[in-house]
Order: C-alpha cells, then structure tokens, then sequence
C-alpha cells in the first residue's frame, strides 16, 4: 500500500506492506493506492541509450518550469505503453492540476503538471519530445519549403560552388567540402548531390577533415528540426519562407534571404553563423583571381 501525504509545501510518499497497512490501519492522507512491489531494476541492466523513461526522470529531476509540457507528453507516452499508471487527479490552491502517476515496475511515483495544452500546442510539443529522443519528427510543410528554397540558392550558385576550374591544396578541399554540405542540404535532386556525398564520405574518416565533416552532417540534420520548431512557433516566419521558396533563382537575392533568418535567438544565432561560416568557406572561390 502507498499513501502520498502533503507536509512542509511538498509531498511525502509511505509505504507499507499489506499486512503492515491493515494492522495499522492509516489514514489515506491526500491520495492512497494499492499496487504490486517489483525489486529495483540492478543498475548494471539500466538502458544505456536516451529512452522516455530516463528523460522523463532528468526532466523532473532538474526542476525547471521550461519542461512543463515535455514532462506532460513523456508522462502520457509512458501512460499508453502501460509503463505508468495514474493513480490520483489533485488541485493545488492555485488550480493546478496534478496527475499522480507510478511507475508499474518500480513503484516510483511522479507528480506531473498537467498543462492542459490545445491540440496545436500538443503537436509542437510532441515534436520537441521526439527531437529530444534523438529522433526525426516528420518534415512540417514549412521544412518542405526551406529546401526547396536551399535548392534554389544552390542553383543561383552552382557554377561559383562546383567552378570547372578546382583549387587544389587545402584551400581546394575546405571549398569543396562546404559545396559538398549544401548539395547535400538541397537534396537528392540536385545535380551534384551524389557526387558530394561520395566527397563527405571520402574526408569524414581523415584526421584532419573529420571534424568539419561531422560539423557538416550535424548541421544537416539540426537545420530541419530548428526551421520546424521556429515555423510552428512564428507563423510570419513560416509564410516569409513559403514566399522565398516560390522565387525563381533570378529572382532570389541572398540578401533578402539573411534577413529573413535574422534573430536574437542564441540558439538560432548560433546555426545561422555556422551556415554563414559554411557560404564564407563555399564561396571562397569569388574572391580569387
């Protein structure tokens, strides 16, 4: 038997065997339930790999406002597997509602904020949840037309990114390594998208390209999941790419492209100079002779 008081501004959980709870017969305090007691997990048999289940407990272990709504959606994925069971519903003084969930295995009991998000807030949560486990959440319509709009650029660029006349040396491999990310980034109908891969492939074992390589490969796969959380976020942000995708390369103008992915957000600050860093390095080539 469980019992979960409510003392000192926080919760205090009790347990008891059954006959300890029938001879002592206690009061329910706020909530009390009845469950089966499983032996911990041995911590050599723990999941290494990042699961929902040990994302869940970091979350609530770091105690930050910010995971609210994650902490919510793990708690319901973790529900639906029958890994969590609700036990109790409570109200704080303020309204908010609190799941009292346990874990059916190990009889841990976790308190949930339940954040009563709509069903748009719930998909751009869950979105973030599955990023968190490493995962790729299915392209939005807005990350449809950003690569589109890559694949135009890289078309208005292609003769300065693949010239018929190569540098060789290191200048010449640092250019064409970063040609070779934003073929990649186009996509796999771009012209020069196959033989780029081959060229990322060639360099991502070298002890002194490695590291760029692998640089290259990150970035590929963080752009996407940035452009889809920023576009459920903005939705100004979202029409402004659907507009750039439509344009013809003539029609393009670079400029007007940095503009639109201009933000004070550090985080986005921070992709949005490694692409710069990657133009810089691709189009090296028009400051030559």
């Amino acid at each position: 038997m469980t019992r979960l008081l409510f003392a000192e501004d926080d919760y205090l959980r009790e347990d008891y065997s059954l006959a300890c709870w029938e001879k002592q017969n206690p009061d329910h305090g706020a909530s009390a339930w009845k469950s089966i007691y499983h032996a911990p997990t041995p911590p050599e048999e723990m999941m290494k790999k990042e699961s929902a289940d040990s994302l869940l407990r970091k979350l609530i272990a770091k105690e930050d406002a910010d995971d609210t709504n994650a902490i919510y959606i793990l708690a319901l994925m973790l529900e639906r597997k029958r890994i969590l069971v609700e036990k109790d519903v409570q109200f704080r003084d303020d309204k908010t509602k609190i799941r009292v969930y346990e874990d059916k295995k190990s009889g841990d009991t976790f308190l949930v904020v339940d954040p009563e998000l709509k069903l748009a807030e719930i998909e751009s949560v869950q979105e973030e949840v599955v990023g968190l486990l490493g995962g790729k959440p299915p392209k939005t319509e807005t990350v449809h037309q950003f690569e589109k709009l890559v694949r135009t650029l890289v078309e208005k660029k292609t003769q300065l990114l693949f010239p018929r006349k190569t540098v060789g040396g290191e200048e010449g491999i640092t250019q064409k390594l970063a040609a070779s990310f934003f073929a990649l980034l186009a996509g796999k109908k771009y012209e020069h998208y196959t033989v780029s891969e081959k060229i990322l492939n060639r360099y991502e074992t070298n002890e002194q390209w490695g590291d760029l390589v692998e640089s290259y490969r990150e970035l590929i796969d963080t752009l996407p999941q940035e452009v889809r959380f920023q576009g459920l976020e903005k939705p100004e942000l979202a029409k402004q790419i659907g507009e750039l995708s439509e344009k013809t390369p003539a029609e393009l103008d670079l400029t007007e492209v940095e503009a639109v992915f201009a933000s004070e957000d550090l985080r986005i600050a921070e992709v949005r100079e490694k692409m710069m860093d990657a133009i810089r390095a691709a189009t090296r080539y028009a400051d030559m002779p």
